[in-house]
């Protein structure tokens, strides 16, 4: 079985995050994951995706709300002053979404590979995206990133990632943040777990 994960960046530091947010009502983890920056981890019965744009209204910075779903589809909305900016979908028609024509009529997903392929992604513009970075941004990597091909090719089958935590792990690190912290969510850390090089006190609890 593949990864299950969501969590949040916000692009302000832990001290203004943390005490709103338990004073909104949402409980989880957060952490720092570059200078002014901090990932959320909400608990289960909040879902990332959905948290994002309140998060990012709250506190009137970017947000970016991040899914990844048995470690083939990465879903990642961008989120501004508590509007949705972007969406991003590694895998479209994954879950089984169909699009239709302006009749209603249902459309084939766009398959490069000639038949049950993997569609391309949809909103793989790295601009939405560069308002959550810490310093300069390689945009042409982090347009790779998005477009499905591994920054390590050895990361690849076909010229494709085979892993959407993969795929998510380096779109945070094309954006200068701590890609380890960002590539996992509520359950690992509930269970004990630590990203990489993070200390326990470093964890902070929300709620």
């Amino acid at each position: 079985m593949g990864s299950f994960y969501g969590n949040v960046v916000v692009a302000r530091p832990c001290d203004e995050v943390v005490p709103r947010l338990g004073g909104a009502g949402i409980r989880g983890y957060a952490l720092p994951v570059g200078p002014g920056h901090t990932v959320v981890y909400p608990d289960p019965e909040t879902d990332a995706l959905d948290v994002a744009g309140p998060l990012s209204g709250l506190l009137g910075a970017p947000a970016l709300g991040a899914y990844v779903f048995d470690s083939d589809v990465l879903i990642m909305r961008v989120y501004e002053d508590g509007r949705l900016r972007h969406a991003y979908d590694s895998w479209p028609g994954y879950f089984g979404d169909t699009e239709t024509d302006e009749e209603g009529n249902p459309v084939a997903a766009d398959d490069p590979d000639g038949g049950g392929g993997h569609s391309e992604p949809v909103g793989a513009d790295p601009e939405p995206f560069v308002p959550l970075a810490f310093g300069p941004v390689d945009r042409e990597a982090l347009e790779s990133v998005l477009r499905g091909t591994p920054l390590d090719p050895g990361d690849g089958e076909d010229g494709r990632y085979v892993f959407a935590n993969t795929q998510h792990y380096d779109a945070m690190l094309c954006l200068g943040l701590n890609a380890c912290r960002l590539s996992t969510g509520y359950h690992y850390l509930s269970l004990g777990g630590l990203p990489h090089e993070t200390k326990a006190e470093e964890l902070l609890s929300i709620g």
